[in-house]
């Protein structure tokens, strides 16, 4: 099986991809495909991006040209770079957002193809619908990468079309282990001020209640009263250490922290990574956030918060009970050592023969 697209018989026509996103989890996601675009196939890339997705893109070094957002029935940004194929996330919120979108219905206009990579296995039909309720799943690009038979089997029960579902995994997990392990911990922890044998836990907050208000039955400060719960009951002293998600109030995390000054909780903002964030933690804490996911590769030791839950979970490793989730306000009839040890699997790995197959296809039908 070919490991490159240059190894398929058959392309010889330079032709050009053009990304995008703005979120910095959908930048994430679509880096290492950016770059293996780049090292591995004969075809141009051009990267589109603006907020959260640029700051994420020029903090890995990926060249990227700033543009406006996208607007319905606007066909400037394909116009302009007449791509043969454009690749998003598949990330943004239709109230917050709608660029993702608007780019894959503007590409269709011109007979563009798009392909569009979930990075996690939750909100499936609000990440293809438009604001208002006739309007959902009615922005759909011609392929979604899904990940694996999770995704595909829970987007297939939400009504998509299996036609425009592809399995081909996750990328930036799939290379989670090797970055991990470029990572120092305690050369980590002497820049965040923690002694190299603290235990620490990790709280990974989410913009909640910001994004979904009360939907969910509970919000990141509710959860945080939680995680603070859990460490103060701990037998063993262990350090808490929260980790803001871009969208955090700092401000707001500042003034709670000074009530539990007893715990000296350590703040973190984006002067950290993710990974350098949990290769510091012995134990990982949050509520839907790709980062417990990530902690979850990593082999840490991952609890879901998420109290007062009355909507269905959105985490896949406690939605599919592979970690524990604690569901009550106060945390009753959890032990801080429950392990679930389900045997469910998310196939995360990146297939690239796949990605390079379908990517092959559409640039030969490409006009």
């Amino acid at each position: 099986m070919a490991d490159t697209l240059s190894e398929i018989p058959g392309i010889t026509d330079l032709k050009t991809i053009l990304f995008f996103s703005c979120e910095p989890g959908g930048a994430e996601v679509l880096i290492p495909v950016i770059e293996s675009v780049k090292l591995k196939t004969p075809y141009s890339s051009i990267v589109l991006s603006y907020g959260l997705g640029a700051e994420r893109f020029s903090r890995k070094g990926v060249a990227y040209v700033e543009i406006d957002k996208i607007k319905r029935d606007d066909g400037r940004v394909p116009e302009f770079y007449r791509p043969n194929l454009v690749i998003t996330s598949a990330t943004s919120l239709p109230d917050r957002d709608m660029s993702e979108k608007h780019l894959w219905r503007n590409a269709r206009r011109l007979g563009i193809p798009s392909l569009a990579f979930l990075d996690q296995w939750q909100n499936y039909a609000i990440r293809f619908s438009g604001v208002t309720k006739d309007e959902r799943l009615a922005y759909l690009p011609d392929y979604i990468n899904c990940i694996d038979e999770i995704g595909e089997r829970e987007m297939l029960s939400e009504g998509f079309p299996g036609d425009r579902l592809v399995r081909l995994g996750h990328p930036y997990l799939s290379a989670l282990h090797a970055r991990a392990g470029e990572i120092d911990p305690v050369s980590v922890k002497a820049r965040m001020g923690i002694p190299h044998d603290q235990k620490a836990a990790l709280f990974v907050s989410e913009p909640i209640l910001e994004y979904y208000g009360r939907a969910r039955g509970y919000d990141q400060y509710e959860a945080l009263g939680l995680f603070f719960d859990i460490v103060s009951a701990n037998p063993v002293p262990i350090l808490p250490v929260i980790k803001l998600h871009p969208k955090d109030e700092r401000e707001r995390f500042k003034k709670i922290l000074d009530g539990h000054k007893r715990l000296s909780p350590v703040l973190l903002g984006n002067e950290f990574s993710s990974l350098e964030c949990l290769s510091v933690a012995d134990s990982v804490y949050g509520m839907s956030s790709i980062m417990l996911i990530e902690a979850y590769v990593m082999g840490k030791y991952v609890v879901s918060l998420q109290p007062g839950l009355i909507v269905e979970d959105p985490l896949v490793l406690s939605r599919h009970h592979i970690i524990p989730v604690i569901t009550s306000p106060n945390g009753a009839g959890f032990t801080g050592t429950d392990i679930y040890g389900n045997k469910t699997i998310i196939n995360y790995r990146f297939d690239w023969a796949a990605f390079y197959r379908l990517l092959k296809r559409i640039m030969d039908d490409s006009k």
